[in-house]
């Protein structure tokens, strides 16, 4: 991953980055061949793609997600969703805030970030690794890898 420096005047509060994910594939491209390139002896294969559940939930939906992040912004993870709405697992102030704010997103269809997630300065691994001056090996989420 690269590097990249931008300098700004601007205070940090009104920093906002795009960030996309988008699964690429080799049968990603076949997919967006154009239709003129059809011969009638094949067979398009817009016939394989899958086709949307009962849910009205369609596949493709996992490929892509996008997001506009904010400085300090918590993008929950699931894992937290599920933390949060059990009342027993609310220990401090933040886990309160977290679970007021989980349970208003729930009330507003849900959250709409699948895979991209945010940790903010008040969480409290953050706190660990810069007082610690190491990364903590252990994380808070199941099926997050430390990266370093």
């Amino acid at each position: 991953m690269a590097e990249a420096v931008y300098r700004s005047w601007d205070p940090m509060r009104n920093l906002r980055l795009q960030v996309r994910l988008q699964r690429i594939t080799s049968s990603h491209f076949l997919h967006y061949q154009p239709a003129a390139q059809l011969r009638k002896d094949l067979i398009d294969l817009a016939t394989f793609r899958p086709q949307p559940t009962a849910s009205g939930h369609r596949p493709e939906e996992d490929e892509e997600e996008e997001i506009v992040i904010g400085w300090q912004k918590k993008l929950f993870s699931q894992f937290e969703v599920d933390l949060y709405q059990n009342e027993a697992a609310v220990k401090s102030p933040l886990d309160y805030q977290y679970r007021q704010e989980i349970l208003k997103l729930e009330n507003l269809g849900g959250k709409k970030n699948r895979r991209i997630l945010t940790y903010t300065d008040s969480d409290r691994h953050t706190n660990l690794e810069e007082d610690g001056g190491q990364h903590p090996q252990a994380t808070l989420f199941h099926q997050e890898q430390p990266c370093h």
